[in-house]
């Protein structure tokens, strides 16, 4: 290879690996943003899901469509639980969480794969997708898609999460869907999180019990005014609209921190590609410089 061709592929990495650094530094500076967001969110939901829990476990013969669902014909009378759900599930909404845009890794290829597998394991499935990447994947499936958002992937807001649990809980008391499923990536660390499926509609209150080391106990400070049901009635559409919003952030660090993650690795391949590239060009160089002072020297014994 040339002398001039290497050097413009040196000047095209370093190009290439100003991008990915400035790429870097702008992900990891809303990576920190987004983490305090995730940070604040997540005790709140804790709460709400002990309120919530705390309010079933004191009430009996509870009736709430959110929790039980629907009654259907012919359905047992001597539950061993009052808020377990006998309604049938024969139409679902998946809602998938993603990213706007790519260069993050397998992020966004993971929850696409785990979010096709949970649409093909139920039948008549109406899919909510948040995400540019989510609407370019499902647009060529074939899908019913209810809804779609894009361009918040990184900078959620609650408006929109709670927008989506509007429509969600609407479809639901309507009786046009018997579930909801929600797809996203639960944040753990930088370089680990976990694609999660939750199903929140109807609500499991088994999963919402306090631990037994819990500092307050519910049931002994808890009184209800005017009464658990119609708090419970207020509390648990909320509840799915705190859960989105949650949802929306851990995905939204998850997407950062990979995006993060992918870069630095770019940034690194691209120092050690302009090494290895210099090298080269020293060589060949050397290589250059040697040939023509092997051909002066020929040169020279020639004249003499």
């Amino acid at each position: 290879m040339a002398l001039r061709d290497i050097k413009q592929r040196i000047k095209s990495v370093k190009s290439t690996k100003q991008i990915t650094n400035a790429m870097n530094l702008v992900a990891s500076s809303k990576l920190q943003r987004i983490k305090g967001r995730v940070v604040s969110a997540r005790p709140f939901l804790h709460e709400l899901r002990s309120i919530i829990s705390s309010i079933v476990e004191q009430t009996e013969n509870l009736e709430n469509i959110y929790i039980k669902g629907r009654p259907v014909e012919d359905s047992p009378d001597n539950l061993e639980n009052s808020y377990i759900n006998y309604r049938p599930v024969e139409n679902s909404l998946v809602i998938v969480i993603a990213g706007d845009r790519g260069l993050c890794g397998a992020y966004n290829s993971n929850v696409l794969k785990e979010a096709e597998s949970q649409i093909r394991a139920r039948e008549n499935v109406k899919v909510a997708l948040l995400g540019a990447k989510t609407l370019k994947f499902f647009s060529d499936k074939d899908c019913n898609i209810v809804k779609y958002v894009t361009g918040i992937s990184d900078k959620p807001f609650y408006d929109d999460a709670a927008s989506t649990g509007d429509l969600a809980l609407e479809m639901f008391e309507s009786g046009e869907i018997d579930e909801v499923l929600v797809v996203y990536t639960k944040f753990e660390s930088m370089l680990s999180y976990q694609v999660m499926a939750e199903r929140i509609l109807p609500v499991d209150i088994t999963k919402f019990a306090p631990p037994e080391d819990a500092p307050r106990d519910y049931n002994d400070i808890m009184e209800f005014e005017p009464d658990a049901a119609v708090i419970l009635e207020y509390l648990l559409p909320k509840y799915v609209k705190v859960f989105m919003f949650d949802a929306m952030l851990e995905s939204a660090a998850c997407e950062l921190a990979a995006r993060a993650a992918s870069m630095d690795n770019a940034t690194k391949n691209a120092d050690e590609r302009i090494e290895e590239m210099s090298l080269a060009y020293n060589r060949a160089r050397q290589s250059v410089i040697t040939k023509e002072i092997i051909e002066i020297v020929a040169g020279a014994n020639a004249l003499n």
